[in-house]
This record gives structure tokens, C-alpha cells and sequence, in this order.
């Protein structure tokens, strides 16, 4: 590793905290992060260029040391800290994590590319006799990071970094939406491993070919929140401010239900009103298709609208009386119940060649995985270590406080894993 390259990983790193908090802030970041990454390649290669991002990247592109989707990356990274500094100036131009998603997209492209690149680099250099010590060859495992508390406490917990150490390979975390671009990820090897729903990834690997040939199913990591994960949420002065659970179900007709419809908590709903989408709309209830991290922001538009969504819209709506779940999991039949606890399962799924180099069997991974992540629950140091983390850098609503945080990251941690106490 050359001492840029560490700097890079760093500045990498630093970008991604931004990406959610501020979004502004991120944008220099990731330019930032980029042309470290650039100068990192040009002191490898012995390339001469001067050290901003405009020169490196004409210069490597020039000795075609770049690919070309990763030159459209780095410019994309390029004209959106451009926009990023002109809006600063402005007039109060406000830009949202949701504005900045390509510009994250480009630096998560960038990062994986570098990653790919400096081991390369590295196995040349060791070929050709240029190392003067002897090093332990190390391989670099990209696993997919979220700013879910229920994911993000494993990633945590389970201790990945250190046991991958012991297989000599170094671990850096890729920050990619919770969606069925996870699976592909790991299909293309553009991820090494990732945690997603399970229900999902059984579905791509029935209907597409690259995943079922590419994809292995390591093992389960347990129920979002014990399988109780599903709730529709209504505004007490919207059209279902006044209707019980079994009046609504009885007559749905009319309701549009807000939900990220390429996402497990659209099959949530589905498995709720035991149904497919068509048969949704043979009850007269509308799918309203939303970005994953709108909030109450939802009925500010639309108060006549249901949200569904994760556990941070949940408790942001408990400390309101303006809301109340007209409908969640302990309301339904038993078997709707039972269909919901199976939807709410996660499962680490790992590339196939990635597992033949690790040399290591998928059931054997995730028992050591899993035994850490127990032993964290049973070790108070730890546990209250991981809560700290997740307060500091899970997604939270922006009018989250403190106190807000620090009870939503318990509650998720009980609920989904029956770890610490029950809030």
C-alpha cells in the first residue's frame, strides 16, 4: 500500500458519512476522495501530472490507465462538486442526500475500480521483483454497508473485519441502497458480499440467470424487527383518521398506500392483504411508488395517504399524536402474521469465486459470524460500543434528536435481536 493509497481509502470513507447527514458537505468530499484516488494511480504508474482532479484524470485517461466508465464516474463526481460549490453560493439552494445519489453512485463506482486496481497494481510489482521486503499478499473484500440500524448492527456485530484479517484479506465497505441492486452487485463481483432481504434473493435467484450462477446464499441473520416489522401509517386528520383495522379491512377501496415498490416492504404489503399487485388494485387500493427515505414529509403532500416504511418513520411517528398505525402486524390473521415473519428474514449472500478464494465453506463463515455477533450481545462493553456506532452514524429523520436516536437504535437492537432491553 503507498501511503496515498491509505489516504484515499480515508478520504473515501470520510465522503460516504456525508452522503446521508450533508449533502453539501459530501460533494467536496467525494471530489476530494476522487483525486486522491487519481494521484494515488499516477504515483504507481510514475505518472508526471499536476495534482488536481481536471489534469490527473486527462493524463491517466491519455495512457489509457482509466477505463471509460470510470472516467464518466470521475466526471460525474467533477460536475457535481462543481454544482455543490456554485450552490453554496447561491441563495439558499438547499441539496438533499436524494440530489446527490449519482454523484454517490460515481464514487462507489470509482472506489471498487481502485480497490480492483491496487491489488493489481500490487501482484505486478510483486512479478516483476520491485518489492524490496517480502509482504503477505493481501486481497481486498468489498461488503455492502447500509445506514439501516437492523443491517447496520450487524455489519457491526459480526465481526467481518477481523475474521477476514485472518484470511489476509482487508475489508472495505461499499454504501449502496437497500434495493435489488445488492444481488446484482454481488453477481458482478462488483461486491464480494452483502445482507438483503431473504425473500428477495430467493425471488432473482429463480428469475435471473447471472445471479443464480454467480450468487450463494452464506446464511440467515435473523427478522427485522422479530418479523413485526409492517405497519401502514395514517394521519389522525386524513381520510382514516377515524377507521379501526377491521373497518379498513373490510372496505379498502380508495386507500393509496406510498411504499418503495421495488423493495421488500412492498412485499410486506402484499403478503398483508394476502394478494399480488393486481389484486390490489381489484380492492380499489392505489400504489403510490416513493423513494425508501421519505418521511412524514409524505402527509405534509397527501394526508389522505398510508406510508409504509422503516423503523426510523415508525418511531418518528410514535412521538406525534398526529399519527397511528391503522394497520400493522399483530392486527392480521395468523397466517398473514406468518407470511410477514418469513418476508422479514435477511440472509448474507457472498460472490461464488470470491468464496473459492477465500477457501472457506459458506455454512463455516457464518457460523463465525454469528457466534461474534451473540457474544457482542452478551458483553456489555461491546454492545453499548455498537449502540454508540449505530447512534452516530445509522439514518435517522433530521428532526431526531439525541434521546430520539439512542431509543429507536434500542429498540431495533430488542425487537430484531433481542439484545438489551426493551424500550
Amino acid at each position: 500500500m503507498t501511503v496515498n493509497e491509505g489516504e484515499s481509502l480515508r478520504l473515501y470513507k470520510k465522503a460516504l458519512r456525508y452522503a446521508e447527514s450533508d449533502p453539501e458537505v459530501f460533494l467536496g468530499a467525494a471530489r476530494r476522495a476522487a483525486e486522491s484516488i487519481l494521484l494515488d494511480i499516477a504515483l504507481q504508474e510514475a505518472v508526471g501530472s499536476k495534482p488536481t482532479l481536471e489534469s490527473l484524470l486527462t493524463v491517466l485517461a491519455a495512457k489509457d490507465l482509466v477505463p471509460p466508465k470510470v472516467v464518466l464516474a470521475v466526471r460525474t463526481i467533477q460536475n457535481y462538486g462543481n454544482y455543490g460549490s456554485h450552490a453554496q453560493q447561491s441563495s439558499g439552494e438547499e441539496i438533499s442526500a436524494e440530489d446527490v445519489r449519482p454523484c454517490l453512485n460515481a464514487l462507489t463506482q470509482l472506489a471498487v475500480w481502485y480497490g480492483r486496481t491496487s491489488k493489481a497494481l500490487a501482484e505486478d510489482e510483486a512479478q516483476q521483483g520491485l518489492a524490496a521486503v517480502q509482504r503477505t499478499a493481501t486481497s481486498t473484500t468489498r461488503l455492502a454497508d447500509s445506514s439501516l440500524i437492523v443491517i447496520k448492527a450487524l455489519l457491526l456485530g459480526c465481526g467481518f473485519e477481523r475474521l477476514l484479517a485472518q484470511h489476509h484479506h482487508r475489508l472495505m465497505h461499499v454504501q449502496l441502497p437497500w434495493s435489488d441492486q445488492l444481488v446484482r452487485g454481488v453477481s458482478q463481483r462488483l461486491l464480494d458480499m452483502a445482507i438483503y432481504n431473504e425473500q428477495r434473493v430467493l425471488r432473482l435467484l429463480e428469475t435471473e440467470d447471472e445471479v443464480r450462477a454467480q450468487v450463494v446464499p452464506v446464511g440467515r441473520m435473523g427478522y427485522s424487527m422479530g418479523g413485526r416489522n409492517f405497519y401502514l401509517l395514517a394521519a389522525r386528520a386524513g381520510r382514516w383518521g377515524n377507521a379501526t383495522a377491521a373497518e379498513f379491512l373490510a372496505d379498502p377501496a380508495g386507500a393509496q398506500i406510498a411504499v418503495p415498490k421495488h423493495s421488500d416492504m412492498f412485499d410486506n404489503v402484499l403478503a398483508a392483504f394476502s394478494t399480488d399487485e393486481a389484486g390490489l388494485l381489484e380492492m380499489g387500493i392505489t400504489v403510490l411508488d416513493v423513494p425508501h427515505h421519505l418521511g412524514l414529509e409524505l402527509f405534509h403532500l397527501n394526508r389522505d395517504v398510508l406510508a409504509v416504511g422503516g423503523q426510523n418513520l415508525r418511531m418518528h411517528a410514535r412521538d406525534s399524536d398526529d399519527y397511528f398505525e391503522l394497520l400493522n402486524s399483530e392486527m392480521l390473521p395468523p397466517r398473514a402474521q406468518h407470511r410477514l415473519r418469513s418476508a422479514a428474514s435477511n440472509v448474507l449472500i457472498a460472490n461464488r469465486s470470491w468464496l473459492a478464494e477465500l477457501r472457506t465453506e459458506a455454512d463455516e463463515l457464518h457460523r463465525e459470524l454469528m457466534r461474534c455477533f451473540h457474544a457482542m450481545g452478551s458483553e456489555e462493553a461491546r454492545f453499548e460500543e455498537v449502540v454508540q456506532d449505530l447512534i452516530a452514524h445509522a439514518s435517522f429523520p433530521q428532526e431526531c434528536g439525541p434521546e430520539g436516536r439512542e431509543r429507536l437504535v434500542r429498540h431495533v437492537l430488542f425487537e430484531s435481536y433481542r439484545l438489551g432491553e426493551p424500550c
